[in-house]
């Protein structure tokens, strides 16, 4: 099965050599990029919608009275009370696990049949909108395989879960500011497939690699308040609920830490689930203008990781602080992206004093070729006073951490159907492992979605990464929307 996915990856790959040469031969090319990028013409007032008018759309005067808020709670269309539901079926078959040893959990073969839900409810009344949205999951994978085969921690990780989602109050205060309150997702930065100043929101990182970031924010309880003057958009947010990441079952498929060999003295503890009721602050300036946008952010956040504390007997995230900014610039064919973080106070286990890190990346989106999508992101974590322990067990961080992901999109069937493929390498050489996906995604309805692929991971340096080379599997996911 490692094969047949090697062998769509290069089937994908041979289509993208002949892209150029289909570039070439058409005439219309280069007239689509001309209304694709029709936006930035002061004579154009009604451009053509596309992909790269679809990546620029924030290109716009935040000036206008057409904000986010009122544009939606002000459409005439929008009934009163909204409710809508939607029911999705998945399952995933691990093909490359070896043969498990009788005191291990099985998950070879078909390890999920989830059948997951959603229901959401908006009430609109004047520039007002409130949201409560629920979100739940059952898998009777593990009643079918043999609840007492798996570990409590694997059981309340992938069995079960329900949980309040995008739940908010939103609308405007005057014609310049509006209000947000409640659980809700704040995206910051550009990339879409590397984390640099997008740290508001925790993430589920149960299963990596699996799920595209969009998809993998979790939503916290915070006040935002935005203030539109001119082309800026300045916020002030004030995030209440410090919720931790999800991540995976200790000793479970991805998180499998009895292979790790530790010395016997050394326990690894479970770390906090729930979340905590403490304050902390964030700002936001988003700059949009002609052809080029520019975002500076500052926050106080809690870490994405965690350390141990009290002689190693807990895991508990500690609080680190983030400045920096975000741009995005229209040259020509392409949309070239930035972004620069410095993460201060950052805590590790293997030395006892704080670090500091620098975070930058670099990319581009290539939107210009009909049906067609590329992006390529290169990203470093560079870590300051680094000490060499720093690369040693549970850290595993060197000076220089870096990152590069490449995606490749096509559009067919009157754009119902995407195939796509994303491959992320970690290492400066890709040496440290990884993982590339492939899936299609196809809209049989407005209402009935399906999403096939496959998934590889890539073993590496990295000893997670080197862990995890055999979880390679298939997926497969039906959506009815109600």
């Amino acid at each position: 099965m490692k094969y047949l996915l090697k062998g769509s990856v290069w089937l994908l790959i041979g289509q993208l050599w002949g892209v150029p040469v289909f570039a070439q031969t058409t005439e219309t090319a280069d007239s689509d990029l001309e209304s694709a990028l029709g936006g930035f013409e002061e004579n154009i007032t009604v451009p053509e919608v596309n992909e790269l008018d679809q990546a620029l759309g924030g290109f716009e005067d935040l000036g206008a009275p057409a904000l986010q808020s009122s544009s939606v709670l002000n459409d005439t269309q929008i009934s009163d009370l909204q409710i809508t539901a939607e029911l999705r079926f998945s399952t995933q078959l691990a093909y490359a696990h070896e043969s498990t040893n009788a005191n291990e959990m099985d998950f070879s073969g078909i390890n999920q049949t989830r059948i997951q839900g959603e229901l959401a409810v908006e009430k609109n009344w004047d520039d007002w909108l409130a949201k409560i949205t629920l979100q739940g999951f059952y898998d009777p994978i593990y009643a079918i395989k043999g609840r007492a085969d798996y570990s409590q921690a694997q059981l309340d990780s992938q069995e079960s879960e329900l949980e309040l989602f995008d739940t908010y109050l939103q609308g405007q205060l005057s014609d310049q500011m509006d209000l947000k309150i409640g659980r809700q997702i704040e995206v910051w930065g550009t990339s879409d497939n590397i984390r640099i100043t997008d740290v508001i929101n925790p993430l589920d990182n149960r299963q990596p690699g699996l799920t595209d970031i969009e998809d993998l924010r979790l939503p916290i309880t915070l006040t935002k308040l935005s203030y539109f003057w001119g082309d800026w958009d300045i916020s002030l947010l004030a995030m209440h609920e410090q919720r931790p990441p999800k991540e995976a079952a200790i000793q479970g498929e991805f998180f499998p830490i009895q292979n790790l060999q530790l010395p016997m003295a050394q326990s690894y503890p479970d770390i906090a689930t729930e979340s905590s009721w403490q304050t902390s602050l964030a700002a936001s300036a988003e700059g949009r203008f002609s052809g080029w946008d520019l975002s500076l952010y500052a926050a106080e956040v809690q870490d994405s990781r965690w350390h141990f504390t009290d002689n190693k007997q807990q895991r508990e995230y500690g609080n680190i602080q983030m400045t920096g900014f975000a741009t995005n610039v229209v040259v020509q064919d392409w949309l070239l992206k930035t972004e620069v973080a410095l993460i201060q106070n950052l805590q590790y286990n293997t030395v006892s004093q704080r670090k500091n890190r620098i975070d930058a990346l670099m990319g581009f989106e290539y939107l210009s070729i009909p049906d067609w999508s590329f992006s390529l992101e290169i990203a470093d974590r560079w870590i300051q006073d680094y000490e060499p322990v720093m690369q040693t067990f549970p850290d595993m961080v060197k000076e220089h951490n870096w990152q590069t992901a490449f995606r490749a999109s096509r559009d067919f069937n009157h754009d119902l159907a995407r195939l796509s493929y994303l491959i992320t390498l970690f290492g400066s050489e890709g040496q440290e492992g990884g993982f590339h996906r492939i899936w299609l995604d196809y809209d049989l309805t407005d209402a009935h979605k399906i999403s096939v692929g496959a998934i590889d991971y890539l073993g590496g340096d990295h000893l997670m990464w080197d862990l995890i080379k055999n979880n390679d599997r298939l997926f497969a996911e039906i959506s009815f929307q109600m």
